[in-house]
């Protein structure tokens, strides 16, 4: 009865403040790692088994790198999203009754869809704030705060345990520190009474890459790819992860996207997983004070010196279907779902004789090929008093790979395809995509990794300096720490005694300047900025301003090609107190994308902060006379590539001559309408259309006309174009 009161006060509850607050959600997007954060726990998309994909590319799941959503080949591909969700699951009890939440990352029996606001989590708060060192208006920002992040988003929401949780995320578009989101949490007690037996978790499933597995198996789903990825273990960064067997060169687009400045020629080059850089042991229990049962085989392993058990207490791998009684044996305290390291057997990676890892949890690692897509991650048991708090630190990360070239000689926990079959350590070499190195604990082939960068350039969006997940993962720590960089490869990173915030102390760069982009009567875009940043200063700054470097690009992932190195005060772009530099490459109705980097005097960059897309214009025609279509014939083997917003570039077909506000009616041969399109173009003349019917489909080969009709004066225009396939 007590459990039953205790749902139903808390389906109250979540009624009233629902009407306060529904559920909803905020994006990180400031570096190249973009997440939505919700104010219900959940992290990236909705979950389930990942099949449903993203809808229109928003909002993103873990997308890396950013602004991924294209057409190639006349299919739409959402994005660069590498998670199919995430979450944070709490188990406690509360009067002899056993309460669970699981804010995210809960499935259905069958892996569908379970609704996490009003069930597992009520929505009280959520607020972006945003501490960026320039303004919208170009002037440096007076209130810039250095030691805070530049993107701060607070969620916050209560739970059936009694267990109030606020967390605290935070995002930087420094070069470097752009590849990670650090998420501070705070879980209350706001009940009356003691929690006891608490466990606190996390649950990400881990997919790099949704563009990747789409373009082999036409969707993104756990069934696909389940034999492409590997999960992993680094035990020197209590980092948990995924990456690709090769990155899987894509062999229509390898070539082109592996040049300079492109997106990489491979399709699924991540690796992404979390880590945690903080957990709270002062509330955990202590022996004799907890219902925790411990194996008598376990007992003289897992108690550390102050008769509190050690942690990590859960590292699990499992597939995407993670329904209600599943999870709940994870946070079971009286049947561990994974035993501990027991001895140096356990592990080739035990640095000396203290064996550190003995008496923690061993990861489920022979799961880490036949189901590597979830993790869950935990910690426990604690005891919590009215009002106390239980303090955690987490990171999300990716880099382009899970290691460097000289990383092999490393080894974490997993990798293996032997699965149930694996026998000794579970600890296998770590792989890079700048050698394949040979693995004989897996098959066909019996290799690892790829020699993709000893021929190919890093892709633009990567840091030379923070090439893999491990390169990031030691910055996050880093930028936690507020302290030197340090290289966890042989030194053993220890969440227990950092501090309960992070410090955020790092070198700061220059940032970019906000740009504007205006149309010309020669259909030349215009990129304008002002000279701000260059007075930009901060006791941790870099280095002084040096020049900028204006960039250009057909789609926001590249290829980015330089218009011009534009010196301080340049005297060929900067009069009248702006800089503006002409892009003579544009064509009236193409989407090209700019940004302005600024680089201070020892070459260190900007963010990649102010890329602007903007859609080559001339002024709209004051009287509606001929109208023209061009290309005319549009022949689809022209050779154009790339990928505009509506679709593939060589599939545009633009109208120019319009008036500031038109109807576009076009029809087949035999008279049919085929579409309709309605012109306000705010004082421009062109409209772009993709070929795409009123039904939603491509059209076919041949002749068709056009009528085009004014909406001021009502005077019509009219003519053809022709189609080849």
């Amino acid at each position: 009865m007590k459990k039953l009161k205790l749902i139903l006060i808390f389906t109250i509850v979540s009624v009233s403040v629902i009407f306060a607050q529904q559920r909803k959600y905020e994006v990180h997007s400031r570096g190249m790692l973009h997440q939505t954060v919700f104010n219900t726990g959940e992290l990236g998309r909705a979950f389930d088994a990942g099949s449903t994909g993203i809808a229109g590319g928003y909002p993103p799941s873990m997308e890396w790198p950013p602004n991924g959503h294209m057409f190639v080949d006349r299919k739409e591909y959402e994005g660069q999203h590498n998670s199919m969700g995430g979450g944070v699951y709490i188990g406690a009890t509360r009067n002899g009754e056993r309460l669970f939440a699981f804010c995210g990352a809960v499935s259905t029996s069958n892996g569908g869809t379970t609704p996490v606001e009003g069930v597992y989590s009520n929505p009280i708060s959520i607020e972006r704030r945003i501490n960026f060192p320039v303004l919208s208006n170009g002037a440096i920002n007076l209130s810039y705060n250095p030691d805070e992040a530049e993107e701060i988003i607070i969620s916050k929401w209560g739970t059936p345990t009694g267990i109030t949780v606020r967390r605290t995320s935070r995002a930087w578009s420094f070069p470097g520190y752009n590849g990670f989101i650090i998420y501070e949490y705070e879980f209350e007690n706001t009940t009356t009474d003691t929690l006891k037996d608490a466990f606190i978790a996390w649950t990400y499933a881990f997919a790099p890459s949704m563009f990747g597995y789409q373009r082999k198996f036409n969707r993104w789903g756990e069934g696909d790819y389940r034999n492409n990825a590997f999960g992993r273990f680094d035990l020197k960064r209590y980092m948990s992860y995924n990456h690709e067997r090769e990155g899987r060169p894509d062999s229509v687009l390898f070539d082109i996207w592996s040049n300079e400045n492109d997106r990489g020629g491979l399709n699924s080059p991540q690796a992404v997983g979390m880590m945690v850089l903080h957990y709270d042991y002062d509330h955990l229990a202590v022996k004799g004070k907890t219902n925790l049962y411990v194996t008598p085989d376990d007992e003289k392993y897992v108690w550390d010196i102050n008769n509190k058990i050690k942690q990590p207490y859960l590292l699990r791998f499992e597939n995407a279907n993670l329904y209600y009684t599943k999870i709940t044996q994870w946070l079971d305290y009286q049947a561990r779902k994974t035993g501990p390291f027991k001895g140096k057997n356990d592990s080739l990676n035990f640095p000396d004789d203290n064996y550190y890892w003995i008496g923690r949890v061993k990861s489920s690692y022979k799961l880490a090929y036949t189901q590597p897509v979830c993790r869950g991650y935990g910690f426990g048991p604690y005891t919590l008093a009215p009002g106390e708090i239980a303090k955690f630190s987490i990171a999300e990360v990716v880099g382009y790979g899970p290691g460097r070239a000289s990383d092999s000689v490393y080894r974490d926990l997993g990798g293996s395809t032997l699965g149930s079959s694996e026998t000794g350590s579970g600890m296998h070499p770590v792989p890079s995509w700048y050698k394949t190195i040979s693995y004989p604990e897996i098959q066909n082939p019996g290799t690892m990794g790829s020699n993709y960068l000893q021929t190919h350039p890093l892709p633009w969006y990567v840091d030379p300096e923070v090439v893999s997940i491990r390169d990031a993962a030691d910055r996050a720590i880093q930028m936690y720490l507020g302290g030197p960089l340090v290289k966890y490869d042989t030194v053993q990173f220890e969440p227990k005694t950092t501090p309960e915030k992070g410090r955020y102390l790092v070198s700061i760069p220059i940032p970019a300047p906000n740009i504007r982009i205006e149309n010309t009567s020669a259909a030349s875009n215009r990129i304008i900025w002002g000279p701000q940043v260059e007075t930009f200063t901060t006791g941790r700054l870099n280095a002084p301003f040096s020049h900028y470097l204006v960039m250009r690009a057909l789609h926001p992932l590249g290829p980015w090609t330089r218009i011009d190195s534009v010196g301080k005060r340049d005297l060929r772009y900067f009069r009248d107190s702006i800089y503006s530099v002409l892009d003579y490459a544009s064509d009236l109705g193409v989407d090209v994308y700019y940004a302005v980097y600024s680089v201070d005097a020892t070459g260190k960059k900007s963010g990649f902060t102010n890329m602007t897309a903007h859609t080559t214009q001339s002024p709209a025609a004051p009287v509606l006379e001929k109208v023209y279509v061009v290309p005319n014939p549009l022949v689809v083997t022209n050779g154009r590539t790339g990928s505009a917003v509506g679709g593939d570039v060589s599939d545009q077909i633009g109208f120019f001559g319009l008036t500031k506000k038109c109807t576009i009616k076009i029809f087949s041969f035999s008279g049919q309408l085929i579409q309709t399109i309605e012109h306000d173009g705010d004082g421009y003349s062109e409209v772009s259309w993709f070929q795409i019917s009123r039904n939603h489909q491509m059209i076919a080969s041949g002749v068709y006309f056009f009528t085009v009709e004014d909406a001021a004066t009502g005077k019509r225009a009219k003519g053809k174009f022709v189609i080849i396939h």
